[in-house]
């Protein structure tokens, strides 16, 4: 993951309501989802191949606070795709993009409603397995 660069939505909500605001923009974007753990609070997601991107890979992870939730993002390009030297810019405008659509959906006087998801992996040979606890299992 060359040139990643970092994130994250504070927020006095409970986790389980920002990490459904942050799978609500997922959802409603076009990003594909790699993986998801509702129990851990962790997911792995994807932007598709544009004329002026390769795309990205985004890693989140969620954690309680005394204050509400913390949301963690990495944003990174994809792996094995040609490097130039804005990319870490293009990541993190990617990742500010995220944040502020996250935030909107957690400002709004509805709160997020997400289709629900179950938890899953995606392996290497493109199968999938339940994701409920520990790190990624998938590739």
């Amino acid at each position: 993951m060359s040139s990643a660069k970092f994130a994250s939505v504070e927020s006095s909500r409970p986790i389980d309501e920002s990490f459904a605001a942050l799978l609500q923009v997922v959802q409603g974007r076009e990003y594909e989802l790699a993986g998801l753990s509702n129990e851990t609070h962790q997911m792995l997601f994807k932007s598709g191949k544009t004329a002026l991107s390769w795309g990205h890979y985004y890693m989140a992870s969620g954690i309680g606070t005394a204050q509400g939730s913390t949301l963690n993002l990495t944003i990174a390009g994809v792996p094995g795709a040609p490097t130039s030297l804005l990319d870490g810019r293009k990541n993190k405008k990617a990742g500010e993009k995220l944040v502020e659509a996250v935030e909107t959906v957690l400002a709004s006087a509805e709160g997020p409603s997400p289709q629900l998801v179950e938890s899953f992996a995606v392996l290497e040979d493109g199968s999938s397995v339940p994701w409920t606890e520990g790190e990624y299992p998938g590739a």
